[in-house]
């Protein structure tokens, strides 16, 4: 009898799930991915067709395969320090899977390239237009959700609001020599002003703290990781003693998971309020080569940041287009298809402080409304965020692959 296991996202944590399953498999299975997209591995993170749109993490840690974690830099014949453009991974994670596949006499794998629009837990199903498949397993892995919006973007004119600068073509509509500004000064509004400023528009960033991502740089040997982390000031307290901040953090990406699952409500919400956008800042990283482009920018004049309010700047009418590069908005995500069949039913509900979806820590399976396990669906990368906090990067992803496909084919 032949085991069917469905993947909501065809993104890279959707690719990386089918990867593990179709390596670990020894009982005949179907895979069948809910894409939309023509291509899988894309998603949102790696769509760009803009080859100055690097990878944010060197290419020594982008392996799809746990046991080969090198493979990705052989495959793109370069040295692991390299920083690779995005759509070269999505390529690669196509490629990857279609290997895994053709090696494994027991999996086949179907590309629905449609959207789901609803997953029901009884029997286990998910539905795209007319078509509705039960299978033995549902994994999610839908990624980042559309940028928050804020309420006071809907009172601007529609015409010169792009709301997800990743949608296909979002950026094509912007003229050449627009000026533009950007909310929000993270990784997203790096590539957009990459590109824009390509199309001879001028572009001006704006955020609370006007904080711009670091820098990657060669990383020295890495300190010992103390294990007295009782609250985010203790983690704080230890990064700020270290002498280089780049090893510390690599120091403590290992650990970050349990250390974020040990922290009570509290101390969490503490970490949220008080150090999340300079843990982002220094956590999230550009590649040298884009921030050497984005530094000449400034200084030509071609890219600014300012503090301050965004609403503000929108409303001045100093701008002919505004872009938000601002973080995902998890609660409209939770209020859409497909996530929505799940909460209206009870069998989903919203992961801590409002991130992603509650999953059970160890295995990514669901909780219900009441908290219980939903049997056999899971969610997998960013929408774990909530409970692991580090779940949106392609080591941490390839891991929660492995385990989870691990679960799947028993």
């Amino acid at each position: 009898m032949t085991r069917r296991i469905i993947i909501v996202g065809g993104g890279a944590a959707g690719t990386l799930i089918a990867i593990s399953l179709a390596q670990l498999t020894t009982n005949s299975t179907e895979i069948v991915i809910f894409e939309p997209r023509a291509r899988l591995g894309e998603g949102v993170a790696y769509s760009t067709n803009d080859d100055r749109h690097l990878l944010n993490v060197p290419a020594a840690g982008m392996s799809a395969l746990v046991d080969d974690v090198r493979h990705f830099a052989r495959w793109s014949n370069v040295d692991g320090d390299s920083f690779v453009p995005r759509r070269t991974y999505a390529r690669y994670l196509r490629e990857t899977l279609e290997s895994q596949v053709q090696a494994n006499p027991h999996v086949s794998l179907r590309h629905v390239q449609r959207p789901a629009h609803r997953i029901t837990t009884s029997p286990l199903s998910v539905t795209a237009g007319e078509e509705d498949v039960q299978g033995d397993g549902v994994v999610i892995a839908l990624g980042n959700s559309s940028p928050t919006c804020p309420d006071w973007v809907n009172v601007l004119d529609r015409s010169r609001v792009v709301r997800d600068p990743w949608e296909p073509d979002a950026l094509e509509r912007i003229p050449r020599g627009a000026h533009v500004l950007c909310i929000g000064t993270g990784l997203t509004f790096v590539d957009v002003a990459i590109t824009l400023v390509a199309k001879s528009c001028r572009v001006t960033a704006t955020s609370r703290h006007g904080l711009l991502p670091a820098i990657h740089a060669p990383t020295p040997s890495l300190p010992g990781l103390s294990p007295l982390f009782t609250s985010p000031r203790d983690v704080m307290r230890w990064l700020r003693h270290q002498p280089d901040w780049r090893a510390a953090f690599a120091a403590l990406r290992p650990e970050t998971q349990r250390i974020w699952r040990s922290f009570d409500d509290v101390g969490q919400r503490q970490f949220l309020r008080h150090a999340r956008r300079y843990w982002d800042v220094h956590r999230h990283r550009m590649a040298p080569e884009v921030a050497r482009l984005l530094e000449d920018h400034i200084a030509r004049g071609r890219v600014r940041i300012r503090r301050g309010s965004a609403q503000d700047l929108a409303e001045s009418h100093e701008f002919d287009f505004v872009v938000l590069c601002t973080g995902p908005d998890d609660s409209a995500a939770l209020s859409r298809p497909p996530l929505a069949s799940l909460i209206t039913a009870g069998q989903a509900r919203p992961g801590p402080h409002g991130m992603g979806v509650d999953t059970d820590a160890d295995t990514g399976q669901l909780l219900t409304a009441t908290g219980d396990l939903v049997p056999r669906v899971y969610a997998i990368g960013t929408l774990r965020r909530g409970t692991l906090w580090e779940s949106t990067a392609i080591p941490e992803i390839r891991s929660e692959a492995r385990r989870l496909a691990a679960l799947l084919v028993v």
